[in-house]
Formats: C-alpha cells, sequence, structure tokens
C-alpha cells in the first residue's frame, strides 16, 4: 500500500466531533455539546476556544483548499479535516499541492518503502512524516515558485519583464 497515503488515527470522542458536519462546516457548529471540541474539567465539558474560526473544519471537493497548515496531521489544526472521511489529509493528499512526482522525501525508493511490512512502515513514519508534514506545510507550491523563478530569471536576462495584455505581474 501507499506510505504516503497513511494519517493518524484519532480517539473515537474526536471522530464523533467531524463525524456529522458537512463540507465547509466545523465541529464547533455541532449542536450538541458532546460534539464540539472540549475536554473535560471536573467532570464538567468545557469546549475549546476557535480563535483562528477554521479549526476542525471539514474541507470542500470542489472548492480552492486554502492554505495548507504545518501541523495539518492534527485535527485541531486549521482547514485539515478530510471532505468526507473522518481524517486530516494524508500525505499523498498533499502532495496534490503541485510537488513533483519525482521529489524525493527520502533516499529511500518510494517503490521500496511501499513494500516494506507494516512495522517498518510505521518505523520510517514515526521517525520522518512530521518533518514531511512540516516541509508541505511551509512550502510555497512549486508551480508558483516556478513562476516568480522565470520571471526573476527574464528581468536578469533581458534587464525587463514582457508582460501579456491581462496578465498579473508575480515580481
Amino acid at each position: 500500500s501507499d506510505i504516503y497515503h497513511h494519517f493518524k488515527p484519532y480517539r473515537e470522542d474526536m471522530r464523533a466531533w467531524i463525524h456529522d458536519i458537512s463540507e465547509g462546516e466545523s465541529a464547533f457548529d455541532n449542536e450538541d455539546i458532546n460534539k464540539r471540541p472540549h475536554k473535560i474539567v471536573d467532570g464538567e465539558i468545557v469546549v475549546h476556544n476557535n480563535k483562528h474560526g477554521d479549526k476542525y473544519t471539514r474541507q470542500c471537493w470542489d472548492k480552492v483548499g486554502p492554505c495548507v497548515h504545518t501541523y495539518m496531521a492534527n485535527l485541531a489544526s486549521q482547514n485539515t479535516v478530510h471532505p468526507v472521511d473522518d481524517r486530516a489529509f494524508s500525505i499523498r493528499e498533499l502532495l496534490l499541492m503541485n510537488i513533483p512526482n519525482n521529489f524525493k522525501w527520502s533516499e529511500i525508493s518510494e517503490e521500496e518503502l511501499n513494500n516494506l511490512p507494516l512495522e517498518e512502515k510505521q518505523q520510517f513514519l514515526k521517525e520522518n512524516e512530521a518533518n514531511i508534514r512540516e516541509c508541505i506545510g511551509e512550502a510555497v507550491p512549486t508551480i508558483i515558485m516556478q513562476k516568480i523563478a522565470k520571471n526573476i530569471k527574464e528581468v536578469l536576462i533581458t534587464g525587463k519583464k514582457s508582460q501579456k495584455k491581462g496578465q498579473t505581474r508575480l515580481i
């Protein structure tokens, strides 16, 4: 199986927070207080703060995804909940951010990683998943960087940037 299509399991109570929400909704939208993100203090439910307004938010299939945050494996991170599954996005799904298919996250080939026994895959992910997710979460999409670099190169070579009618300049 695809090593990069992995997502950590969450506690059942956390999964209940997101289970019934629709695309674009947050677990904080749940009417039932037991289904809002919370902790129990002295036997009482204390609902977590929703400071950023996009925590525990289920993404939409047909809309452009928002910025990917560094800790997107965490359901509490902004905009990380899969459109239909009760989980955060996998690394494979995050790679759709225009990261080239030939980009190497490890010295071990992807084919070799996919053929590892389950315990070795789990060990690899334990050692590397956080770093991979952090790199993706802090990245500017490759296609944007390529366009910026192309424009910079053109300016350095010609001394000016050509611009087609109706085109927005990137630099």
